[in-house]
């Protein structure tokens, strides 16, 4: 997330410069900088196998608490 983090900070910015700078919306910014970020990064190779990994880890940890019950 720490890579991600900066490059959200920048396009939050972004949007927010694009539309007129206003006041007492940083979280709508952020949210559509996330969004804009998440969807960059799922059209990534890297992303992809990162995100393919995590839920395999997370199978295997259902899988195993389910045999342990």
């Amino acid at each position: 997330m720490v890579n991600n983090e900066q490059a959200i900070k920048e396009a939050a910015y972004y949007i927010w410069q694009n539309a007129g700078c206003p006041s007492g919306q940083d979280e709508y910014f952020w949210s559509m900088a996330v969004e804009q970020i998440s969807k960059k990064c799922n059209k990534t190779s890297c992303c992809k196998k990162a995100s393919s990994s995590t839920k395999k880890s997370s199978s295997a940890k259902k899988t195993s608490s389910k045999k342990s019950k």
